[in-house]
């Protein structure tokens, strides 16, 4: 492939001619043009960045490049030469692989031949499966991320950071040349998420064309060498590392995280955190854990929240954070005692948790929170049928459910065609919206929120902080448990830190307004000192 010199950072790189593009690609769904004559090229070599809102069309034209849409109007290109891809295979067999933002994997097969689904190593000249080149790959592949999977553990079995890692090394497994990745540190803690980003500056210093999505634009600033913005389906601005390291839009523009937001929805943004509210001390708990924990993930853990207060949960991945809010709402096994408002209870399963006042919102949108195949309307009023049924159960009042599910969309700004199309039309961080509201309309007294912005943008994150934020002073105790250290400091009043499925400390509301507590929120999730100097 033909290229020319030119410099990164001072040191002498490549910048290769374009590996892939589109020239005004179009796509259209009833009612929404998801991309509007978008073009743009990907060089071999380089990591391209895609920001944009929820909505502006960054999985669409992922799907375009992968072969999994076909473009109303418009090309697509491949070495410079027009190409037509009719399915992801033919997209495989072109050397371009993708990580999808929801996951894709088989739940019934291992993690071994997850990794290896449609490339499995043969013996008897195609007839039987090469069990240990099989597994020989996965592991390959899988230290090349860090992870230390069972290979022959079913993905059921796993965490959503587990899986996460189970799709990316199916894509590293391709050998593809252009590697497609929709938010793939989304799952991932800041530690596993730093290891991925290393990972990809190493596949393309290999001369992979590297196309990243991803809403956390302090690590699309760190490690991209080009950017392209898409609001409302169109292209509204790019940057370009420049000799000197910085990213540079032709107009002088320097690429920093307001500059992005800023393109990214047209207007300024101020803190995207609301005013901390005060909690409750004095009034009695509204959820006591004691002794508490999921069996053979986690034991031994004893919190109260009271109403009006956000508590945090952070840890590394595998800390148990997951797994014992699952064990709450009797998801899982529990073992230990749970109050709520005084009263000991054992849920044997989610709704008789939110008979008592006590709802989840799963990390696992598409396996736990949603039915992607249904419409919009029926999975925002699933949990809460009671309330929308007439005559004794007989019929529901499907008046009063597009009236709600319209009232949830507006307070969440939710980007919707059309209310009574099937869930699965909307882009992952409009899905996460639906996952929170369908459970706020249940009224809770306890919220108990497992990543509540993952997969979404900087002005929905802004939304929904500011949401649960005002249920807060309504009354509500939050638990939020997140990936992200900035979200907990910005949003709860103190922070549980789990470590290896127990509480490893705590950091108070005084230490939260302090420089520095990322940091010590770190330090107490690897096992450290809470300080520097030993003191705690």
């Amino acid at each position: 492939m033909e290229s020319q010199s030119s410099t990164r950072g001072g040191g002498a790189v490549t910048t290769p001619v374009p590996h892939m593009g589109v020239r005004s690609v179009t796509v259209e769904y009833p009612g929404v043009r998801a991309l509007d004559a978008v073009t743009v090229d990907f060089h071999a070599g380089q990591i391209h960045a895609i920001v944009g809102e929820n909505g502006a069309g960054k999985s669409t034209l992922m799907k375009v490049l992968s072969g999994a849409v076909a473009p109303n109007a418009g090309e697509l290109l491949l070495n410079g030469q027009p190409t037509v891809l009719r399915g992801p295979r033919a997209a495989i067999r072109a050397g371009i692989s993708m990580v999808h933002q929801e996951l894709n994997l088989v739940p019934t097969l291992s993690v071994a031949e997850n990794v290896l689904l449609g490339r499995e190593p043969t013996l008897l000249a195609g007839i039987a499966v090469d069990r240990r080149r099989q597994q020989d790959r996965a592991r390959e592949v899988l230290s090349m991320l860090g992870a230390e999977l069972d290979l022959s553990c079913a993905v059921s079995e796993l965490s959503i950071a587990d899986s996460q890692y189970v799709e990316i090394a199916k894509c590293l497994a391709s050998e593809a040349q252009v590697l497609i990745l929709d938010e793939p540190t989304a799952a991932l803690g800041e530690y596993e998420a730093r290891k991925l980003l290393n990972l990809l500056r190493r596949l393309r210093d290999e001369g992979r064309a590297v196309i990243f999505i991803s809403h956390h634009l302090d690590e699309v600033v760190d490690i991209a060498d080009q950017i392209s913005v898409l609001r409302d389906g169109r292209l509204v601005a790019q940057f370009t590392r420049n000799s000197a390291g910085v990213l540079q839009s032709a107009d002088g523009t320097i690429a920093n995280e307001d500059t992005l937001a800023h393109a990214m929805v047209g207007r300024e943004l101020g803190s995207i955190y609301p005013v901390k509210g005060t909690a409750r001390p004095g009034s009695d708990a509204a959820i006591e854990l004691i002794e508490f924990g999921a069996v053979g993930r986690s034991s031994g853990i004893s919190m109260t929240v009271r109403p009006g207060e956000i508590v945090g949960v952070a840890g590394l991945v595998g800390s148990g954070r997951t797994e014992t809010a699952e064990a709450i709402v009797g998801l899982r096994r529990a073992a230990g005692e749970i109050r709520v408002a005084g009263r000991t209870h054992a849920f044997a399963h989610p709704r008789a948790a939110m008979r008592a006042g006590v709802a989840y919102v799963s990390e696992d949108r598409k396996g736990r929170g949603l039915h992607v195949s249904l419409s919009c309307i029926v999975n925002m009023t699933l949990p809460s049928l009671d309330a929308f049924s007439q005559l004794a159960g007989a019929r529901l009042d499907d008046v009063k459910e597009r009236s709600v599910t319209a009232r949830w969309i507006n307070e969440l700004a939710i980007r919707c065609a059309r209310p009574g199309l099937a869930i699965s039309s909307l882009s992952g961080g409009n899905q996460q919206k639906f996952v929170l509201a369908r459970w706020l309309e249940t009224r809770p007294n306890v919220l108990i929120i497992d990543e509540p912005t993952r997969g979404v943008d900087v002005g929905a994150k802004a939304e929904i902080y500011r949401i649960i934020a005002a249920l807060a002073q309504e009354g509500l105790a939050c638990i939020v448990i997140s990936s992200e250290l900035p979200e907990l400091i910005g949003i709860a009043h103190r922070v549980l830190v789990m470590r290896k499925g127990s509480v490893a400390g705590e950091v108070t509301r005084e230490h939260l307004s302090q420089v520095g507590c990322d940091e010590r929120i770190v330090r107490i999730a690897s096992g450290l000192s809470a300080d520097r100097q030993g003191t705690s």
